[in-house]
């Protein structure tokens, strides 16, 4: 099973059709704040918003300037439609943020969408979601497509929700750069 899908994620790649949901920009500060400024500026945000039991910080890498986190947001319908409950559940994300002097970049990426179900329907997952209008599965019509767009409307709005506090937190000096 597991060939089954690595070959259809290759697939998916190699022909341009199912192209990842992912949220990025590069942000350009003053030039004269360091790399290492801005890397203890985005390593105190992400150990802040990445702290809970399901977050990890898998790469933390001063000399490169890169920090990658992964988490999980909790995914719970937001609209009532046929199924809704089927489909709520966790959704694990992957932060990506490296830096230079005077800028940042930052990717959201890999959105995981694992269904929990609910009463009387089995759980449907999603598995990464894409930028596709149409929904993968389940098959039952209409109802799809609203949950897939439901979820992906509150996928932008906790990223979006996540780069404003960012960008704040990367605006200030950090506690070690003060003359305390």
């Amino acid at each position: 099973m597991k060939n089954i899908t690595l070959i259809l994620a290759l697939l998916c790649s190699i022909s341009g059709f199912c192209q990842e949901l992912k949220y990025e920009a590069v942000v350009k500060l003053d030039s004269t704040v360091t790399k290492d400024e801005l890397y203890n500026r985005a390593r105190s945000w992400v150990r802040k918003t990445f702290n809970k039991k399901n977050s990890i910080i898998e790469v933390d890498n001063k000399a490169s300037g890169e920090i990658i986190a992964s988490g999980i947001v909790d995914y719970r319908k937001r609209k009532n439609y046929f199924g809704a409950s089927c489909v709520e559940g966790p959704v694990r994300l992957t932060l990506s943020i490296y830096v230079k002097d005077g800028r940042y970049k930052y990717v959201f990426h890999s959105f995981d969408h694992k269904g929990s179900g609910g009463s009387g329907c089995r759980h449907t997952d999603y598995g990464i979601i894409t930028l596709d209008d149409k929904a993968p599965k389940p098959s039952w019509g209409e109802p799809r497509d609203k949950a897939w767009n439901d979820i992906k409307a509150f996928i932008s709005e906790t990223v979006q929700l996540n780069v404003t506090d960012l960008k704040e937190a990367m605006n200030k000096p950090h506690e070690t750069s003060s003359d305390w």
